[in-house]
């Protein structure tokens, strides 16, 4: 079995397990719509379904590659990143912070500034657009 692709199965079905776990604690939803715990159960079930999946190929393609980063400095950057953006949530300015983070990140991640802006701005707004207007979720 290839160890990282094993080693990533496994970390991605304890995820997933856990999110299914923990969305059963939510409360369920009420006249026929989805609860709280709906989309954290849903995620963590594809993400077991696709681990097994991964683990199966794994076992089939043999061997014993090691467990390797290949671009370790843009994995610990972009999870530097994230981490500074998730610390924020919460302080407010949704659109302004994520349009913020989204260009930088791609930016970091070698794309030029105007697409990486571009690209931030157009996902904010379907983000903003879908959970805020069109499920009614606040996202500050």
């Amino acid at each position: 079995m290839h160890r990282a692709d094993g080693v990533t199965a496994a970390a991605f079905a304890a995820l997933g397990a856990y999110l299914v776990a923990s969305g059963g604690g939510f409360p369920a939803g009420a006249g026929g719509l989805p609860g709280a715990g709906f989309f954290p159960q849903t995620i963590g079930a594809l993400m077991v379904v696709l681990a097994l999946g991964l683990l199966f190929k794994a076992r089939q393609r043999g061997g014993t590659a090691g467990f390797a980063f290949a671009n370790a400095t843009q994995t610990a950057g972009a999870a530097g990143m994230l981490l500074v953006y998730l610390a924020l949530w919460g302080t407010g300015f949704f659109p302004l912070r994520t349009v913020l983070f989204l260009t930088l990140l791609l930016k970091f991640l070698g794309q030029r500034w105007r697409s990486a802006a571009g690209a931030a701005l157009v996902l904010t707004t379907l983000a903003t657009a879908a959970f805020q207007y069109g499920l009614n979720v606040s996202l500050e």
